[in-house]
């Protein structure tokens, strides 16, 4: 089997399985903008830099703008963690709760 056939496959296996999502609920902190819808549904295997990118399109936050997110309140997870992963570790009540603030909240 080349290896282009396996790659396609490979595709294919993905797309073919559905995707297991994450409950999301963003929580404003402080002076940040409050989302009209607070609760999303983000596919487990993306990245926390993808939400932060997500959010910041969301609340419309120029890129030289801050923006802090945190889970449990308490700690801001890298940005190449994967949903899936934080939402095994972190949920509460089948959620995942981010708080987002514009300016540093806790430590």
């Amino acid at each position: 089997m080349s290896t282009s056939t396996a790659s396609y496959e490979e595709k294919n296996e993905r797309h073919a399985s559905p995707t297991t999502k994450v409950k999301v609920h963003f929580v404003s902190v402080g002076a940040a903008p409050i989302m009209k819808k607070t609760k999303f549904q983000i596919s487990a295997d993306q990245r926390f830099a993808s939400v932060h990118v997500f959010l910041r399109k969301v609340l419309k936050i120029q890129k030289g703008d801050s923006l802090f997110l945190y889970l449990h309140a308490a700690f801001c997870p890298g940005p190449d963690e994967l949903l899936g992963d934080l939402n095994e570790t972190f949920s509460k009540r089948g959620e995942l709760i981010i708080h987002y603030s514009l300016q540093q909240a806790w430590g």
